[in-house]
């Protein structure tokens, strides 16, 4: 079996898709099946740097209408779609409309198209899969009815997200012969959103290379290299710095801990750079926390593992907005393998990937008191934060190992073959 996936987010990033993929492509080396990407970043065996990711305006529309090559694609590319016997001719009419009503994602499709056919007429696949929802799945269902294959989409969150419940996008997703989602709460938020069959939509989810995270130094042993106080107390969150990921809480949390605890040695260590990084730095200057919180920016994977390792409880209390949404939060896992317990809001995917009680503790979202309580909780309970932090590592090998979930992947890509 030959699959052909196509995306754009792949390593060398490593947000939440590009780390799914990433490892899929990893784990799938030593398969019997053969796995070929076509992205925007990397070129190596059965990877090829052909998709083009330009953010096309509408000023460059009529540069494409002056080139006959575009004509070419437009009419070939509808004529492909309005064929599909197998799609009802109303649905066939609305796939094209959102196209033709988003000139912007049109331009983008069409221009990978003319670029990437001559590559895929080349190779030998049986199925297509689109990495995520956004984008890239127009293209990819253009190329599924181009090479009358089998489609599949991932889907992660934002990515299926539509502000308008009349959006044409949804018949896109009616029509994929399976979509990927990377948990329960995802799911019945897709499906409830683009009225899809049960049938239609799998769960797989999210995991970790577990070879990645090896640590051989111990916790004590960190702590020196670092100079960390044994005793200190130390919170850590890992993420982009921006709005929604909502770390000012944190910041104002440790604030009120200190006028309830002044003798408490506590410690906040960021790991991420990003749009509200000064922001966040400034509010730890208006509330005299320097010698409190530590922001070490982007960094490298063995660093970072060594953070988590040497950390008591990890937090992202996270916000979920309208049109933007958590789909799981591997980073609770990530700390949950070194044992340690984490704190998120009740919010988007976040709720399955925290165990509540049991790997972590769940906050109400934006309260403030309500985080200060549980970071309280956790750190006058230190028996309870220890067996949140080893039921946390069981469950992570138990049920997020690569090793098992490339398993998954391989059934639903064969069930659906057929």
């Amino acid at each position: 079996m030959n699959i052909l996936l196509i995306t754009d987010d792949f390593y060398p990033n490593f947000g939440g898709v590009a780390n799914v993929l990433w490892n899929l492509y990893k784990f799938f080396q030593n398969k019997e099946h053969k796995l070929l990407i076509f992205n925007p970043y990397s070129k190596f065996e059965n990877v090829y740097k052909e998709v083009i990711i330009k953010n096309y305006v509408l000023k460059d529309l009529a540069c494409f209408l002056r080139e006959r090559e575009f004509y070419y694609y437009v009419i070939y590319s509808f004529w492909k779609v309005i064929k599909d016997k197998n799609t009802p001719f109303s649905h066939r009419l609305k796939i094209l409309m959102f196209l033709i009503f988003k000139p912007k994602i049109l331009m983008k499709v069409i221009k990978n198209v003319s670029n990437l056919i001559p590559y895929l007429k080349k190779l030998n696949f049986d199925i297509i899969v689109g990495g995520n929802s956004g984008w890239i799945f127009s293209l990819v269902y253009i190329l599924s009815r181009f090479f009358n294959k089998k489609l599949i989409s991932i889907a992660y969150g934002n990515d299926f997200l539509i502000r308008n419940p009349l959006s044409l996008k949804t018949y896109y997703f009616r029509n994929t012969d399976k979509i990927i989602v990377i948990n329960n709460q995802m799911k019945q938020i897709i499906k409830k959103m683009h009225r899809l069959n049960e049938h239609q939509l799998e769960i797989i989810f999210v995991g970790l290379n577990l070879k990645e995270f090896d640590v051989k130094t111990s916790k004590k042993e960190l702590r020196r290299e670092f100079n960390i106080p044994e005793k200190q107390f130390v919170l850590l969150s890992v993420g982009r710095h921006v709005p929604r990921k909502r770390f000012d809480l944190v910041i104002k949390a440790v604030s009120v801990i200190k006028k309830l605890k002044p003798s408490l040695n506590i410690k906040y260590i960021l790991i991420g750079a990003g749009q509200k990084t000064l922001y966040l730095k400034n509010l730890t200057k208006q509330l005299n926390l320097e010698s409190h919180i530590e922001f070490l920016g982007s960094c490298d994977l063995e660093k970072r593992n060594k953070f988590y390792k040497l950390s008591d409880i990890f937090l992202m209390p996270v916000e979920t907005k309208k049109d933007n949404i958590e789909g799981f939060g591997i980073v609770f896992l990530e700390a949950n393998y070194y044992n340690v317990p984490v704190i998120g809001t009740a919010t988007g995917g976040i709720v399955e990937a925290i165990i509540d009680g049991e790997t972590g503790l769940l906050i109400k979202p934006n309260d403030l008191n309500d985080l200060v309580e549980k970071i309280l909780y956790l750190y006058e309970n230190e028996n309870i934060r220890k067996k949140m932090g080893e039921k946390g590592y069981r469950r992570v090998i138990k049920d997020f190992s690569w090793d098992d979930l490339v398993h998954q992947y391989i059934k639903v890509f064969s069930d659906v073959l057929g």
